[in-house]
């Protein structure tokens, strides 16, 4: 056991990021694990600690390329030492972690020429690369996202095939790259492509832990940790034997797991419900389920098994669209797709319509809006005029007309009068849209995301702006900055998903910061929403109505109550009340 790095069992919490481990190190051809985060999460700590855990490995003696002898996969040295000697010798070997530098070339990644043998020896011989040091071994990346998609590609190709060809210089070869690959990120700092995010088998989203007693003993352990690193590993000595045992024992079972055709068929089902639209998300469900049935010494896959492993294998192929983070991926829509109570959150009924007769206050036209109509200075149609004493722009006309009237000779400054001009201006409709978990209840979201695409649709065709702001668990998204793009917004509404809480008064926030950073169009927002709020700005929501009763008097304000009336909550009828805005229920609105 080696004193230098944390021991796995040790960490608290993260139980979904030591399984994806595991997991891959039962079965390295599920393809690696991605691992996203803010840093001091213990991503890279999870990572380096793994090796600990795992068994040694055989390896061929002297081989460059740290060969199995008993793989499926041999070097091409070891394939010529086996015809001449008729065996390899071995030895057994620690697993190590081999760091990738985001610097990394492709020369260092497969391996070039060795310039040293050439010039001394005159041969052409290959100098090893990463991915021969990583053979049999943990090929951690650090910052994923910084590296070159090409140099990704390099290696996540020799994942998949667990054999690296190398082609250069005069020189052909190929040798066994099989691998553990580990990738950790910040998202903040920018992400992966999504053809490179669907390379990796498995992901995990890592959150500093919430519970105070368990961060409390994340202070404890980390501080006997540096301490005494050795007494601390004495601690952890028998959990760590325990769980290499049950590596091993999960290896020797795996090839007999039974993966029937109604396993498969549920597999299949789940990624279709979710829109994934590539077959690897299938065959890694596939591999990891067989896997989690293995380390659970089970020689056949269970229900609870494809859960677990389209949670880890699916998340990060969810479709995702411009503007938009991360979707969620929870137990609940994978219980509820198996148990055939999905309902697609990405449909909308695009044979229903909008009552043409609701009307919004204090703006012409209907629920639907129009183009609105402004006074304008110098700009637009003349059709009156008005008293100023400094005209910005002079009514000749009505000004002899008033002259005439008082039946002086001359126009004095009192006869002046005005133009008013009437010009169509841009209009930014903002639909915030609620898709916490309760919205998922009979249907709501669906005739929610109805209205909205009708809502939207309208103002397209009038030439008006449209955004569309969404909320769910502790946050409101700006999912569309303001665009005359209807195809990105309908886009973006069919690719909403649903889950989590009810951040009703920062969405509200952040419409009016929308709105006032449009401050040359007439701005309305509309609130679709079921009103179940429980996530605050402050700590209640008469503490947030007050603080921004301010931001939203300068905001057009419609609510869709996605209640029917006797079941509502009062909480969108106080909010209509408080600021004088029109509210509607969604079950009366669509026809």
């Amino acid at each position: 056991m080696d004193n230098h790095y944390f021991p796995f069992t040790a960490i608290v919490g993260q139980e979904l990021l030591k399984k994806a481990l595991i997991l891959n190190a039962i079965n390295p051809s599920i393809g690696g694990v991605l691992i996203r985060g803010d840093k001091g999460t213990g991503k890279s700590t999870a990572v380096r600690s793994l090796r600990d855990v795992l068994p040694d490995r055989k390896m061929v003696e002297g081989c460059r390329f740290g060969c199995d002898p008993d793989g499926a996969e041999i070097c091409m040295e070891c394939r010529r030492k086996l015809e001449e000697q008729g065996s390899l010798p071995s030895r057994q070997v620690r697993m190590e972690v081999v760091d990738l530098p985001v610097s990394a070339t492709e020369d260092m990644v497969v391996g070039s020429l060795d310039i040293k043998r050439a010039l001394r020896d005159g041969i052409k011989a290959l100098e090893p690369g990463i991915l021969a040091r990583a053979n049999g071994n943990i090929l951690y990346i650090d910052e994923v996202n910084l590296l070159d998609d090409y140099i990704v590609n390099v290696l996540l190709d020799a994942a998949a095939m667990g054999v690296n060809i190398i082609e250069r210089e005069g020189i052909s070869i190929q040798h066994p790259s099989r691998f553990i690959l580990a990738g950790t990120m910040n998202p903040e700092e920018g992400d992966l492509r999504p053809q490179i995010l669907d390379r990796f088998g498995l992901s995990v989203d890592v959150e500093a832990i919430k519970d105070p007693d368990e961060r409390i003993e994340v202070i404890k352990r980390a501080m006997k940790f540096q301490e005494d690193p050795e007494s601390f590993h004495s601690r952890f000595r028998r959990k760590q034997e325990e769980l290499r045992e049950k590596i091993i024992r999960a290896r020797s079972l795996l090839e007999m797991v039974e993966l029937d055709d109604e396993t498969l068929g549920l597999i299949v089902e789940i990624a279709a419900a979710l829109g994934i639209r590539t077959h690897r998300a299938d065959i890694i469900t596939a591999r990891t389920a067989r896997a989690l049935a293995a380390f659970n010494g089970r020689r056949r896959v269970t229900g609870d098994d494809v859960m677990e492993a389209a949670l880890l294998a699916m998340k990060h192929r969810l479709r995702q669209l411009p503007f938009q983070r991360q979707q969620e991926l929870s137990q609940e829509i994978i219980e509820d797709i198996m148990n055939g109570e999905f309902e697609d959150d990405s449909e909308i009924d695009r044979e229903r319509r909008l009552r043409r007769d609701l009307k919004i206050p204090d703006l012409k036209g209907s629920l639907q809006g129009q183009s609105s109509s402004t006074v304008t200075g110098r700009r637009g149609k003349y059709v009156r005029a008005r008293e100023n004493p400094e005209p910005s722009s002079v009514a000749v006309d009505a000004t002899l007309r008033k002259a005439a009237s008082a039946g002086t000779g001359t126009i004095e400054p009192e006869h002046l009068m005005e133009k008013v001009r009437i010009g169509k201006s841009r209009a930014l409709y903002i639909i915030v849209l609620d898709t916490s978990s309760s919205m998922r209840l009979e249907r709501k979201i669906k005739f929610a995301k109805t209205v909205s695409w009708l809502l939207l649709r309208d103002s397209y065709e009038k030439r008006n702006r449209i955004a569309l702001i969404a909320f769910r668990g502790y946050e409101a998204n700006l999912v569309v900055e303001p665009t005359s793009n209807l195809e990105t917004v309908e886009e973006a509404l069919e690719g909403l998903r649903s889950g989590g809480r009810t951040p009703l008064t920062p969405a509200l926030r952040l419409a009016a910061e929308v709105a006032s950073s449009s401050s040359d169009e007439a701005c309305t927002a509309v609130v679709i929403s079921d009103g179940r709020c429980n996530v605050f700005i402050n700590s209640n929501l008469e503490e947030d109505m007050n603080m921004l009763e301010t931001e939203l008097r300068n905001l057009n304000l419609l609510f869709v109550n996605a209640e029917p009336e006797k079941r509502s909550l009062g909480i969108l009828e106080d909010m209509a009340s408080r600021f004088g805005s029109e509210i509607f229920y969604l079950d009366d609105i669509l026809i």
